[in-house]
């Protein structure tokens, strides 16, 4: 046999094996095939056009599974080099480089032909051409896993945007009315569980019993009217389990079992459970510190004048109305409003200070304190604007008579993923026209009724409330987007 025929055959015919250390790996039954196969076919010996003749092969309506194992084994070398190379410079805890190497094997197991087919040999080598697809393909799906691993469920429905678990429970097989009942419970566990703001990798712990109690009771006042249907802290935890699991196979991973024969994954399995055991402990003492932060802020805040209380609101609840605009109403200007703000924020900082020094029994460093004041400055967004601006509009929502009858239109224009406005205008024997003039009228009849509130309770100047209009348009906007009801069935029994 001539050295350019062994090249050709151990080309098409070589895999690389990484465990226990790397190397190359003959598949005998491919070898033998080929050789077969190139003493019955001379005109093949070349390299090109053997691999143009079993994309091809691969190609054809009954596609040949054995041209295409040539061809992934041609492709191999690359596989590993794309995958190596990748681990190298971007490790994870979750996964080692065989599954870095599964993941290029099985992108180019759907890719092979059509990249191989594209490949000029005068250009560059093999390796070189699929190292950027490969490269990319591996990042993006170890990326997509990531985030998952390291939250704890609880974390991981936190963090999750009410889109992605749609998308995740319809992938899942879910469909109406579970559907909207795994939404509305999901909506409960941020309401009632976990509103504070914090890192999106935070692991989280279980609710505790009576956060249960909470989610299902929050689960059942936000029904319409008309049903009575009682939610049970069993049904609540099966449905948060359905969102779960949805979302996590719709991220997860398969691989194959490369690590079977690993003598060391017993010991670093029992070495991760471990650790996990230590992180749940660490993340129910970190949850409870983060409830008791917000018991302490929010009676601050309580104590301050109704001044301060307003200028903070107006600061850290409206987008888009800025510290010229307070001043008008306050008869300041910016610079001093920049000040007050300063010093009520200074106040409530050395507050938290306290209470983390309490916590941690340690002194802080002037790097712990500059967290702790941007640690504040999130804070104060989310309860000026979730705690008491979205409460209200919420109140507002279920209270006033007019906006109570346009739920089921609210429901069905905002609870989908994709706005289809004829279909749902057809659904509620309206016409297109007639659909946006009530959508703009539940946005007026809010955005007035909060201009009232703020007027009866903040006192604020009408000179302020048109300066404001607009940042409280968007404020309505994006309740509307994430309000309850937006979660809740349509049709109520």
């Amino acid at each position: 046999m001539t050295h350019r025929m062994t090249n050709i055959i151990d080309r098409f015919s070589t895999y690389y094996q990484v465990n226990p250390h790397p190397r190359p790996v003959q598949d005998y039954r491919l070898r033998q095939h080929l050789i077969r196969l190139l003493q019955q076919h001379p005109q093949l010996h070349d390299e090109t056009v053997l691999l143009r003749y079993f994309c091809n092969q691969a190609a054809q309506s009954n596609s040949d599974f054995l041209a295409l194992s040539y061809l992934l084994a041609y492709v191999d070398m690359a596989c590993y080099l794309a995958a190596k190379s990748t681990y190298d410079a971007f490790q994870t805890p979750e996964q080692a480089l065989e599954d870095y190497l599964q993941i290029a094997r099985r992108y180019m197991a759907h890719r092979a032909v059509e990249l191989c087919t594209k490949f000029d040999r005068t250009q560059s080598q093999i390796e070189t051409y699929l190292s950027r697809p490969l490269r990319d393909a591996i990042m993006s799906e170890v990326r997509k896993n990531e985030p998952t691993q390291r939250q704890s469920d609880w974390g991981l429905l936190r963090s999750t945007p009410k889109k992605g678990l749609k998308t995740a429970l319809q992938n899942f097989a879910i469909r109406d009315p579970q559907l909207s009942c795994c939404f509305l419970t999901w909506q409960a566990f941020l309401e009632v569980y976990a509103p504070v703001k914090a890192g999106r990798n935070q692991r989280l712990p279980e609710p505790r019993a009576e956060q249960w109690q909470a989610i299902a009771q929050f689960c059942t006042e936000q029904r319409l009217p008309n049903s009575a249907t009682q939610f049970t802290v069993q049904e609540v935890k099966a449905l948060l389990q359905i969102c779960v699991d949805a979302l996590r196979a719709s991220t997860h991973i398969k691989f194959h079992a490369l690590d079977a024969e690993n003598p060391e994954l017993e010991l670093e399995t029992a070495e991760q459970s471990e650790q996990q055991a230590s992180n749940r402990q660490q993340d129910t003492e970190q949850c409870d510190r983060l409830q008791q932060m917000t018991t302490e802020l929010a009676s601050a805040i309580a104590c301050l004048s109704p001044d301060a209380k307003k200028m903070l609101i107006l600061e850290h609840g409206f987008t888009g109305f800025n510290q010229n605009y307070i001043g008008k109403e306050f008869g300041l200007k910016q610079y001093q409003v920049s000040r007050n703000l300063t010093g009520y924020k200074r106040n409530l900082l050395t507050i938290l200070v306290k209470w983390s020094q309490t916590q941690a029994s340690v002194p802080l460093t002037v790097k712990d304190v500059d967290r702790l004041s941007i640690l504040l400055d999130e804070w104060l967004n989310w309860y000026c604007q979730s705690a008491i601006l979205y409460k209200f509009l919420q109140t507002a929502l279920k209270l006033h008579p007019a906006l109570k009858l346009e739920i089921p239109l609210l429901c069905r224009y905002y609870g989908c993923e994709k706005v289809d406005e004829r279909a749902i205008a057809h659904n509620l024997n309206i016409t297109p026209t007639e659909l946006q003039g009530k959508l703009v009228q539940v946005k007026t009849t809010l955005q007035t009724e909060l201009h009232h509130w703020l007027r009866q309770i903040l006192a604020l100047q009408p000179c302020s409330l048109n300066a404001i209009d607009k940042s409280s348009a968007l404020l309505v906007e994006q309740f509307l987007a994430n309000a309850p009801y937006a979660l809740l069935t349509v049709e109520r029994r």
